[in-house]
């Protein structure tokens, strides 16, 4: 029980740095406050895009981040580990996106007190829906480096090893095999 409580900690501490790195690199786009409500030029527009980047930048370094912790804490489980992997990655992007919206900007509608002519920052938004897969995607290639560290993959590795080459001496009953005739099929 106690492994996956430390996945669901690393899983959630990651989102959650994941989020204040994204609400401080972020640009959002900002308003104009016109007579008639809030305007956004076309420079303001493209700012949008920058957020959804920012995320995914983001995504890519706390998933990379993530997969190597889990690689290193994780007991060798096989191929469900990638699948454990993608999954916090997924959860470390809710948490992530949900505290970097609440954490950066308000709706810039519900802002009062500015004056015509003054700039808000718009919300903190994903609006490019493939920054939300980084986190996954880059969690799975973690693993890699973060079980070549763990010192369990490491030892199962080595007693795998070691079953082989039982195997491989009990077929040759001792002898040396240079020509590798012991594993052909007579005809």
């Amino acid at each position: 029980m106690r492994w996956p409580l430390s996945v669901l900690l690393t899983t959630v501490l990651t989102g959650v740095a994941g989020a204040v790195i994204w609400v401080q690199v972020a640009e959002p786009a900002r308003w104009t406050v016109a007579d008639g409500g809030l305007q956004m030029g076309q420079e303001a527009v493209s700012a949008e895009f920058g957020v959804s980047l920012a995320f995914a930048v983001v995504g890519l370094g706390g998933g990379l981040l993530l997969g190597f912790l889990l690689g290193v804490l994780a007991r060798p489980v096989g191929w469900p580990l990638v699948v454990v992997a993608a999954g916090a990655g997924a959860v470390a992007t809710l948490v992530a996106w949900q505290l970097g919206m609440i954490w950066g900007p308000p709706d810039p509608s519900t802002v009062s007190g500015v004056t015509t002519g003054e700039t808000v920052p718009d919300e903190l938004a994903v609006t490019v829906p493939a920054a939300f897969l980084t986190w996954s995607i880059a969690a799975i290639a973690g693993l890699l480096p973060g079980l070549a560290l763990n010192p369990s993959a490491r030892a199962d590795a080595r007693a795998e090893e070691r079953r082989w080459r039982e195997v491989a001496a009990s077929a040759t009953h001792g002898r040396h095999d240079p020509l590798g005739e012991v594993d052909q099929v007579p005809r």
